[in-house]
């Protein structure tokens, strides 16, 4: 496991790049956090990291939303927040947005727990104070380094701890 202090807004979007420059498909990624932590602003700067240009919406009301990057990877971007229990996840086209060819970001992931094949990588927002946040990423060890050796190059402070994998 990582955990990354993200002491300002901008070290939240040199995170997000640092994810967009080490993700590649198929993965999926859950964003946890309570309101307010960022989870929204983190996949909108990954996405923009990716070469997605236009507006960049929260899928709040819609559920999903869907791009393609600059190199032509199908990016799909999920917020579940909205997404009742039972028939409602039972009935979400979950294969139309976790496939071989995407990179995946789900908001709010209890919601379709159930549904969601096991995530390749969870992120945790957690309030530090008004502006800052701290990041706890959970991924396969090989990922994670990859992760931390990034986001260490970008200035960014970086503790890891051995409990790893994505849980």
């Amino acid at each position: 496991m990582l955990t990354l202090t993200l002491m300002s807004p901008a070290a939240t979007r040199r995170f997000a790049r640092v994810l967009a420059g080490v993700l590649e498909p198929p993965c999926l990624v859950t964003v946890e956090g309570e309101l307010g932590t960022g989870k929204t602003t983190l996949v909108r700067e990954l996405l923009r990291a990716r070469g997605v240009r236009g507006p960049v919406t929260s899928p709040s009301f819609t559920l999903a939303q869907s791009y393609v990057g600059s190199d032509g990877v199908v990016l799909h971007h999920l917020d579940l927040y909205r997404l009742g229990s039972g028939a409602d996840v039972d009935l979400f086209a979950w294969e139309d947005y976790v496939a071989d060819d995407a990179l995946t970001f789900v908001e709010w992931p209890q919601a379709g727990r159930r549904a969601l094949p096991r995530a390749d990588v969870r992120l945790m927002l957690r309030h530090r104070s008004l502006r800052s946040r701290d990041a706890e990423v959970r991924a396969a060890e090989p990922l994670e380094k990859r992760i931390a050796t990034a986001a260490r190059s970008q200035s960014l402070a970086v503790e890891r701890s051995e409990v790893g994998g994505p849980a």
